[in-house]
């Protein structure tokens, strides 16, 4: 059993009923975590509002077990260069990167004929949004990799082109100390051959030295610490240890203590390639 879970939601979200903060803290005392980090979305800056309400609730609540405070802060999707759509993230115990919006077009397909863009123009967009989210100093995990890739377009067709893209992500990501999260709600997004082949993504991010963490990405009390999808994966791949709740949240082996000059940030000045 893994003893944390480093993506769950709130009611503040508008789509997780019964997910007060409360209930969350005692679902995962329950569950006997060692640590839980709550990472409500923030769509927009004034969302970032929510942070405050949590941490309210947090201080009323008494967890018996150590609670981070962080966010699932969206791309901004009328950009291709994966920038956030706020920059105001100080305060917070852990910054997730969340990709889930069509770069330009703004919409979160369910299957590829929702995407509103050419599947070629959607992979450069996609390409320059992923690289220039994993360049970004302030993100300390990767929310889902590939989840929107595969909303998006035709799997069989794009997926090894993909992984190209992932090793260039991979790379940034080792630099820059940015984890890749181990999502269990992506799963049941996938149809059963995808959910074989998704370990693919985290070799590649093993290979060149990535952080793994874990989030359910939890919208109800009894999906917090599940992880049946993230097993399925984890025997796919080498022995190895996930990153530690402590060592996110202190920016990932330390990365908050180093000058941001130090590490590979990727900038595009263009609103749209």
């Amino acid at each position: 059993m893994l003893d944390y879970d480093l993506h769950i939601h709130t009611e503040y979200c508008g789509h997780a009923p019964g997910m007060t903060v409360k209930a969350i803290c005692r679902r995962a005392e329950e569950l006997g975590l060692s640590a839980i980090a709550i990472t409500d979305h923030v769509y927009e800056p004034e969302g970032r509002a929510v942070i405050e309400k949590i941490k309210a609730d947090l201080a009323a609540a008494s967890p018996k077990l150590k609670v981070y405070v962080g966010v699932e802060v969206d791309v901004d999707a009328d950009y291709t260069d994966g920038r956030l759509v706020t920059d105001s993230l100080d305060g917070l115990d852990i910054v997730t990167a969340g990709f889930h919006y069509v770069p330009t077009a703004g919409n979160y397909p369910k299957a590829p004929h929702e995407n509103p863009l050419a599947p070629t123009v959607f992979m450069d967009y996609w390409q320059a949004s992923l690289l220039g989210i994993v360049s970004n100093p302030k993100v300390d995990v990767l929310a889902h990799p590939g989840r929107l890739l595969a909303s998006a377009v035709d799997l069989d067709v794009y997926f090894d082109a993909a992984l190209g893209v992932f090793e260039k992500a991979a790379a940034l990501s080792a630099k820059n100390k940015i984890a890749w999260e181990l999502n269990e709600l992506t799963g049941y997004r996938l149809s059963p051959f995808w959910q074989e082949q998704w370990h693919r993504i985290y070799r590649i991010a093993l290979d060149a030295g990535v952080p793994l963490v874990y989030g359910s990405d939890a919208h109800a009390p009894e999906a917090i610490g599940v992880h049946t999808f993230v097993d399925m994966v984890r025997k796919k791949l080498p022995e190895h240890r996930l990153a530690r709740p402590e060592e996110i949240a202190a920016g990932v082996l330390g990365k908050r203590s180093q000058d941001t000059s130090e590490r590979t940030f990727i900038s595009f000045e263009n609103k749209h390639l």
